[in-house]
């Protein structure tokens, strides 16, 4: 398999409409996207779980050094971040250093989590990795170097600190809430349990075993690599004072790296999941791309999109200056890493990912339309009516009138009016289970013993 051979075209006409996941005719080359949104650089790997990889950079670095941006440039990996931490944090756990439903008091020495009254809840390395711990919604927006204060001060809310102080605000396990404050908590926990600065603990527990060797927690790592750094620009074009902002919450969003070491990563956690990995054993892989919320998005650490067929994971990262994601296609074995040196890259970026979804998702077969038809229950007895007619299927769901839905190739069927996918799908010989998607959640309705009631009026 030759990436290039795939690449090369695709990123000559990449779709500039992707919300909708269908190919529009309304295409631009990546050169033209990078033009129309001032995105000075790109760089984009992919590689599969057999080692092959292919790495491409696009534009340049920018500042008054500026040079063309390599495969081996490295980008803040911004929220990113959060995705290696996590396989760090898993690691210890699988060594029996930390446990994953273990209140984090018994690790912490440092610093302490406290409520605003003062109390101390019970959260768990779990809940931390999940976003389900209810800390302060925090996003981190870096400093500049002789401005940076310490993790400690973070947590705490002290010194130059522009960020409030962590602290648990909702009920812990009630729901997810993403934040980095969750991280910073982690990063200060996997310190205070190893005895070990973080750069130097994910250095020899990840980056090295990983073979991410252009990456690094360290914020020293770009000034000892000036010439092979892009330097982050806000939208517009406008660059960062400094080329970039020092993030004292590493964890979080301090990680320097490339796509080619990202999408390393990735492919190890597929790896792992399918009981091939050295590093990691197959039970805790699974659980970091398993939603820890029902019909939620995230895992431990992990963005994940569980639909049949188009199964993807990995993350997202937005810094002042910078944005990117990294996933795996765990179907295909393929992954897909992209970044870029500017905030305005997520039109760019949305528009490669669109591209890999619809090259590396697998389809699936779609159901005999006689064999989904009737009633299925979503929640409280929300019921949603299948029927074909003229050969076509239509949708009612409670109270609204029934519509044709959009049958596409990979199985799938779409409202025409409403952001909302419709799948059928079989458990060996079980009755079909009818799967919505919306907004990113998906939700599943069974199959109901109550025969529909005609959504039309009874003529009498």
């Amino acid at each position: 398999m030759d990436f290039s051979q795939d690449w090369v075209p695709l990123l000559g006409q990449l779709d500039r409409h992707v919300s909708s996941g269908r190919l529009s005719p309304d295409t631009a080359a990546l050169s033209d996207l990078m033009s129309i949104y001032q995105v000075p650089g790109v760089s984009i790997a992919v590689g599969h779980v057999s080692g092959r990889v292919w790495a491409a950079g696009y534009g340049v670095t920018g500042g008054e050094t500026s040079t063309p941006v390599t495969a081996g440039t490295a980008f803040a990996a911004c929220s990113i971040s959060k995705h290696v931490a996590a396989f760090g944090a898993l690691l210890l756990v699988q060594d029996g250093v930390l446990d994953l439903d273990t209140d984090i008091g018994e690790y912490l020495t440092s610093w302490q989590l406290l409520d605003r009254e003062g109390q101390q809840p019970r959260v768990t390395l779990r809940q931390l990795l999940a976003h389900t711990a209810g800390l302060s919604d925090t996003w981190y927006r870096g400093y500049a170097a002789d401005r940076a204060p310490s993790l400690l001060q973070v947590l705490e809310g002290s010194g130059s600190t522009t960020t409030p102080p962590v602290r648990s605000t909702l009920l812990p396990g009630s729901r997810f809430r993403y934040s980095g404050s969750h991280y910073s908590v982690l990063q200060q926990l996997m310190v205070d349990a190893t005895g070990t600065p973080f750069e130097d603990l994910m250095q020899t527990l990840v980056l090295e075993p990983v073979a991410m060797a252009d990456s690094s927690f360290d914020q020293q790592f770009p000034h000892q690599r000036p010439h092979l750094v892009a330097r982050g620009h806000h939208g517009g074009g406008t660059g960062i004072p400094g080329g970039w902002r020092v993030q004292p919450e590493t964890a979080a969003g301090g990680l320097w790296s490339t796509p080619t070491d990202l999408l390393r990563l990735d492919l190890e956690i597929a790896r792992a999941a399918s009981g091939d990995s050295k590093l990691l054993d197959r039970d805790l892989a699974t659980e970091m791309w398993t939603s820890q919320i029902p019909g939620g998005i995230y895992g431990l650490g992990t963005e994940v999109d569980d639909r049949a067929g188009r199964r993807r994971f990995g993350h997202t990262g937005l810094n002042v200056g910078y944005t990117c994601f990294s996933y795996v296609w765990p179907d295909s074995g393929t992954a897909v890493a992209a970044m870029t040196n500017s905030e305005d890259g997520w039109e760019l970026l949305a528009s490669i990912r669109a591209a890999a979804d619809r090259r590396y998702a697998t389809s699936i077969t779609a159901a005999p339309l006689s064999d989904v038809t009737g009633r299925y229950v979503l929640h409280d007895d929300y019921p949603i009516d299948i029927a074909v007619t003229n050969g076509q299927l239509t949708f009612a769901a409670a109270a609204q009138q029934p519509v044709v839905l959009l049958a596409d190739p990979d199985g799938r069927y779409l409202h025409p009016g409403l952001d909302l996918e419709v799948r059928f799908l079989q458990t060996n010989d079980q009755p079909y289970i009818l799967e919505l998607r919306q907004e990113g959640v998906t939700q599943t309705a069974t199959p109901s013993t109550r025969q529909p009631e005609s959504p039309y009026p009874t003529q009498g």
